[in-house]
């Protein structure tokens, strides 16, 4: 997954809009697994997320748009 090159200031809020989602995630997660007495890794998820995250973004970028056969009725 290759990101487009954005202006310095958009880059910046590029980077503070996946940290944040990334961050939600990981405390979505947190607070079901303390449920089970668990605990995570913040690292370890980190990078489960983003793998997983890369390989459906990949998948879905190679799709191409179905045509619609679907005649409009007016």
């Amino acid at each position: 997954m290759e990101l487009r090159p954005l202006s310095p200031e958009f880059n910046e809020l590029r980077s503070v809009i996946i940290s944040s989602n990334l961050t939600s995630c990981y405390l979505v997660l947190e607070v079901l697994k303390s449920g089970e007495n668990e605990t995570l890794n913040y690292e370890k998820f980190k990078h489960h997320w983003i793998d997983l995250y890369k390989s459906i973004y990949d998948i879905v970028s190679e799709m191409k748009p179905r045509k619609s056969s679907r005649k409009t009725i007016r």
